[in-house]
C-alpha cells in the first residue's frame, strides 16, 4: 500500500520538531504500538517502551536541542530525516551530524534506524 507523500511529510516534519521540544508524551503519539529503535552506536533493536525511556534519559542531560540544515526525503516507507543536532551537554555547545531512516505503517512510525556521530556528541559546536 502507497503511503500519502503529504501525510509522510506532515509525519517527519511532527518527529523533527518535537524531538526539540523533548515532550516524550507528545512524541509516543506518533509510534506504532510495535515500533523500534535501532542506533548505529549501539545496535541492538529497542522496543518501544525503550525507546520511550532512552529519550527520557537523553532530555534529562540535554538542553536548548535543535536540529540544523535538517533535510526531509520521502521514501516508499517512510522518510528520512538529515540534520545537525545542536545544543547544550553537560555545560557545553555540541553538535553532532544524523539520520533517521523511519518505516512508517498505519500512519505511524514502526521502525527507526538512526546513525550518529559520536565523537561529535564530545566536542565544542
Amino acid at each position: 500500500m502507497a503511503h500519502d507523500p503529504q501525510e509522510l511529510m506532515r509525519l517527519a516534519q511532527f518527529w523533527a520538531t518535537v524531538s526539540e521540544e523533548h515532550n516524550v508524551e507528545k512524541f509516543a503519539t506518533v509510534l506504532h504500538d510495535d515500533f523500534v529503535m535501532w542506533y548505529n552506536f549501539d545496535p541492538q533493536d529497542r522496543t518501544r517502551q525503550e525507546f520511550i525511556e532512552t529519550l527520557k534519559s537523553a532530555h534529562a542531560m540535554f538542553e536548548d536541542q535543535k536540529n540544523e540544515d535538517l533535510k526531509i526525503t520521502l521514501t516508499e516507507d517512510g522518510f528520512v530525516l538529515q540534520a545537525t543536532m545542536t545544543g547544550v551537554l553537560a555545560g557545553e555547545r555540541i553538535a553532532s551530524p544524523y539520520c533517521m531512516i523511519a518505516t512508517v505503517k498505519d500512519g505511524k512510525v514502526i521502525r527507526g534506524d538512526e546513525y550518529f556521530d559520536t565523537a561529535k556528541l564530545t566536542k565544542r559546536a
